[in-house]
């Protein structure tokens, strides 16, 4: 039950990672050699966003698997 709700989250998380930081700008397959324009990676807080949006599927993985794992006595 556990590895299966983990599994699931992955797949939302990155689904949801994936629609709100949009697509990609193309990185470095779309450096042309030898030009004066910098490579920008992903400056709009996309990285954040993502780290945010695993860690909550983290969080709630955790805390799913304790209330199903735990024992009370």
């Amino acid at each position: 039950m556990s590895v299966a709700l983990g599994a699931g989250l992955a797949v939302v998380a990155s689904a949801v990672a994936a629609r709100l930081n949009g697509p990609s700008d193309g990185g470095w397959f779309m450096y042309s050699q030898n030009s004066t324009t910098l490579y920008s990676a992903s400056s709009n807080g996309s990285t954040l966003r993502t780290v945010a949006i695993w860690l909550g599927a983290i969080a709630i993985w955790f805390g799913l698997s304790w209330r199903l794992f735990r024992s009370d006595r």
